[in-house]
C-alpha cells in the first residue's frame, strides 16, 4: 500500500484516528520518511476532514505559506510576531530575516551594554596600550618612563 501523504513510497506505519464512521476512515498509511516529517496536528486536521491527505506541495500552492509541522500560516506570524513551534524558524527563515531587518536597524544588536563590561573593556584597552608603550620605552632605554608604566600596568591588572 502506498503512503497517503506523499503517494510515492511504500507505507510502513498505520495511524488509527479516534474519529471516523468506518474502519477505512480511521486509518492513515504513512511511509517512514513522511511519518517523521508530518505533525500530529496535520494528521488529525486532515483525518477529521475525511479527505485525502495533502502534501507539502499542495499546501504551498495556496496564497499563504505554512509551517510544515504546526501548520501556522505566515500571515499569522506577520500579524502577531509570534511563531508556533521551533520548526517555524526554519520554515519562515527568509521572512523572519526580512521582518527583523525592517523592524530594526539591522541583524546585529547595537544597543547598550552593562556598565561593568564597558569599564573592563576600557581597562583592557588601556592595559594593552600601556604594555606597548612599556616595550617601546625599554627598547629606547627610557627607564624612568618604563618604571612609571610598569606601576600603571600593575594597577590596571589589579582592577581586572
Amino acid at each position: 500500500m502506498r503512503c497517503d501523504f506523499c503517494g510515492h513510497r511504500e507505507a510502513a506505519i498505520v495511524v488509527y484516528l479516534a474519529q471516523g464512521e468506518t474502519e477505512a476512515q480511521n486509518k492513515l498509511f504513512l511511509c517512514r520518511r513522511c511519518a517523521t516529517h508530518i505533525s500530529v496536528v496535520r494528521l488529525f486536521e486532515q483525518g477529521l476532514k475525511r479527505g485525502p491527505i495533502r502534501s507539502e506541495r499542495s499546501l504551498n500552492r495556496h496564497k499563504t505559506k505554512r509551517c510544515p509541522f504546526c501548520l501556522l500560516p505566515l500571515s499569522s506570524f506577520l500579524e502577531s510576531g509570534r511563531l508556533g513551534c521551533p520548526y517555524c524558524y526554519s520554515a519562515f527563515s527568509r521572512e523572519i530575516e526580512k521582518w527583523t531587518k525592517d523592524g530594526q536597524a539591522g541583524r546585529v544588536h547595537r544597543g547598550s551594554a552593562p556598565w561593568r563590561f564597558l569599564q573592563k573593556k576600557k581597562i583592557r584597552e588601556s592595559l594593552s596600550q600601556a604594555l606597548q608603550d612599556f616595550e617601546r620605552c625599554v627598547a629606547e632605554e627610557n627607564y624612568e618612563r618604563a618604571g612609571r608604566l610598569k606601576k600603571l600596568i600593575e594597577r590596571l591588572q589589579s582592577l581586572l
